[in-house]
């Protein structure tokens, strides 16, 4: 369970992307749809960011994430946490305010039952050999997850004994990573379509996707792709609903809760929500929206 969001802008859109990013730490502090699930409001279990940033034509990735556990725990943790999310927003505001391009994944985490810690914070990174033009080439695939898989048949499928190491949303990386080693860079898109389809079956609550695939010589690609497998549950549907955004120089994915600080205060936006079943590439100019089947 999380908030997360995922945004491709230009410079002139970088105000929005920094008042999202805010909204973003607004909604894990006090969100009303996971109160209504777990009784308690605050997605405060560790965060991570992966940016893609391009200055004078050149992308370079930066990466982080943490957790306060172990080294603290409880209600001592969780405050830690939020006020490292925030500390985290402002870095990325620093970076990303004179940037002329950028593709940035933010997440905030909630779990019951799966490993914490640094390890255990998304986004995940994991290396895959993809074809560029130029023949093979070792790129990084990062992922950030909102919902729950079947993480024993993942396991099975990847052939990892000690799957309990893992949690679930990373097992499923090592899972989309090795179905798409050796693609083509240009066939991506399509490819994560399909296999998030396949998923539908090993989805437990929901497969809502951020996905950055950074490639040396063509640059960073940023999807997002949702499946949810609760619709029929109006309060899971309300807290995973996927929500896509629009604006000049900017498109985004967004959690529900973050949709709705946005409504209140980014009246420019256009929101494409209530959709279910998709891979949408996220380009500053354009959504590219792929139907699952």
């Amino acid at each position: 369970m999380c908030r997360m969001v995922a945004l491709s802008f230009r410079s002139e859109a970088s105000g929005i992307a920094l008042d999202v990013l805010g909204h973003l730490v607004e909604a894990s502090r006090s969100d009303p749809y996971l109160r209504e699930i777990a009784g308690d409001g605050r997605h405060c279990h560790g965060y991570g960011y992966v940016a893609a940033l391009r200055r004078r034509g050149l992308w370079r990735v930066v990466y982080e994430r943490f957790d306060a556990e172990p080294s603290l725990s409880g209600e001592e943790a969780c405050e830690a946490n939020l006020e490292a999310l925030g500390d985290c927003v402002k870095r990325l505001s620093h970076m990303i305010g004179n940037v002329e391009e950028a593709m940035v994944m933010v997440h905030s985490r909630r779990t019951r039952g799966e490993p914490r810690g640094v390890p255990a914070a998304h986004p995940f990174r994991e290396e895959l050999i993809i074809t560029a033009e130029g023949g093979p080439e070792l790129a990084e695939l990062y992922l950030s997850h909102n919902g729950g898989v079947k993480k024993e048949v993942l396991a099975a499928h990847l052939g990892i004994e000690n799957y309990r190491l893992y949690t679930d949303s990373h097992l499923y990386l090592k899972y989309l990573a090795k179905h798409l080693e050796g693609a083509r860079y240009e066939e991506t898109p399509q490819l994560i379509a399909r296999i998030v389809s396949e998923s539908k079956p090993l989805t437990k609550s929901a497969l809502d996707l951020c996905i950055l695939l950074y490639s040396p010589t063509k640059g960073p690609m940023l999807a997002a792709a949702s499946y949810v497998a609760e619709k029929n549950d109006e309060k899971r549907w309300r807290y995973y609903e996927p929500v896509l955004i629009e604006s000049k120089g900017i498109t985004g994915y967004v959690s529900s809760t973050v949709r709705d600080l946005m409504r209140d205060r980014e009246p420019a936006t256009r929101f494409m929500d209530g959709r279910d079943g998709f891979v949408a590439v996220l380009n500053p100019n354009m959504l590219q929206i792929i139907d699952l089947q």
